[in-house]
């Protein structure tokens, strides 16, 4: 590398001298965004290189080579007398739609609040198992992101699947679907959920057996755990 660079470091050097010493678009206008300065330079290179192709054709023909600054006033008179109908060959012309995944139906889905609960350390607390979503995009075996919600409408006979309220950004770069709305729009009601990163696939849970109550409306407020995670006695955990 460092050869060629010392075998060509001079054509290097003329090319910048020509980019950025004379009549450079990228240092006749600034940006505060950086993606815009970069525009400029590549138009700036383009210029500087299509100066050179001239150049060596010309030679190449037996010409004296042209002048940079009469090239770029030629340029800039060729570009001021373009018309709409020059670009007729390279307007767009747009193609076949793309096809794109259908969105799979809400409306029969909804969220529904587990009221099963059991007592844990003598506190009563709400019955939770981990979210389907969440046991999909964890990276690591033991995490757990636990919920009492779980969707009516996945249900099948007794095995119910459980689905947080809450938007995890990290499961996805810029999420802002909540892991019921990743479930039923991006996974198709989970017809087309991907391989868990880490650990078995995950299975439908049926409520748990035993020791389970129901909360009547009388009991409803006072210990009991809201829906983030719950750490507690045996009959709380779960496989996925």
């Amino acid at each position: 590398m460092i050869c060629d660079y010392q075998t060509w470091m001079g054509g290097v050097d003329v090319h910048d001298q020509l980019r950025l010493q004379r009549y450079s678009l990228q240092l006749a206008v600034k940006f505060t965004k950086y993606y815009k300065t970069i525009a400029l330079g590549m138009i700036d290179m383009a210029i500087t290189n299509a100066y050179i192709c001239q150049r060596e054709a010309r030679k190449a023909e037996g010409k004296p080579a042209a002048d940079h600054t009469k090239f770029l006033l030629e340029l800039h008179a060729q570009l001021i007398a373009m018309t709409d109908g020059d670009f007729a060959d390279t307007m767009f012309s747009p193609g076949p739609a793309t096809p794109t995944r259908e969105m799979s139906p809400t409306t029969a889905h909804s969220l529904t609040a587990d009221d099963e609960w059991v007592v844990v350390g003598g506190v009563g607390k709400y019955r939770q198992r981990q979210c389907k979503v969440c046991s999909l995009r964890k990276q690591n075996i033991g995490e757990r992101r636990n919920t009492r919600f779980y969707c009516s409408g996945c249900c099948e006979g007794n095995k119910w699947v459980y689905l947080c309220d809450r938007v995890r950004p990290e499961h996805y770069p810029g999420n802002s679907l909540t892991c019921f709305a990743i479930w039923h729009s991006m996974l198709r009601d989970g017809k087309d959920r991907p391989r868990p990163r880490c650990g078995r696939d995950i299975q439908m849970r049926a409520p748990g057996k035993g020791k389970l109550k129901h909360r009547s409306g009388d009991e409803s407020s006072g210990e009991l755990g809201d829906s983030g995670n719950v750490r507690g006695g045996e009959e709380e955990g779960s496989s996925d």
